[in-house]
């Protein structure tokens, strides 16, 4: 899956680590849905799946993290319906790898941020595309649904063009 990039599979057995947290809340999400919630945010980890629209009538908006200063958001989004999941290194370290080269550390992005039509796309694809360097951003371009914010080891930030509908002005 992904251009193998992302794979279940690990060292010859099943592995959904990489998928339980999207699963797990997109569960949850369809749990609301069925009992007809309207409106909703939740958030496990860092990754959020939204529906409809916060306590004041407005989209829910969200922040993205300087992964060199986790106290610092450095973009303002705006959702409504979406899953908005982020991979990096930043806050758990070392625990996404590049399955072609298992050995190596990834050290040329520190955080990449995936809006898909679920967190469960979102986040499965979040994590393809960081295990894939800098090129992951350029995949997501190519993956209809899907938008992303990608920040580089040396502080440089490149978003796709679809991005920039979920930007708040600040």
């Amino acid at each position: 899956m992904h251009g193998g990039y992302f794979d279940i599979m690990y060292n010859g057995k099943r592995d959904p680590s990489g998928l339980v947290k999207g699963w797990a809340i997109n569960n949850a999400a369809n749990l609301l849905r069925k009992k007809k919630v309207m409106n909703f945010c939740i958030e496990a980890g860092g990754d959020i799946q939204v529906c409809g629209q916060d306590a004041n009538h407005e989209p829910w908006t969200l922040g993205i993290r300087n992964p060199f200063n986790i106290d610092e958001i450095i973009k303002t989004i705006t959702v409504t319906s979406e899953g908005v999941a982020t991979s990096g290194t930043y806050i758990r370290g070392q625990h996404i790898y590049d399955p072609f080269k298992p050995d190596t550390t990834l050290s040329q992005v520190r955080s990449l941020t995936v809006i898909g039509p679920d967190i469960y796309e979102a986040d499965r694809f979040a994590t393809a595309a960081f295990a894939m360097g800098v090129d992951g951003i350029s995949f997501i371009k190519t993956v209809p649904g899907l938008e992303g914010y990608m920040v580089t080891d040396n502080k440089m930030a490149t978003y796709t063009s679809g991005f920039e509908r979920y930007l708040v002005d600040v």
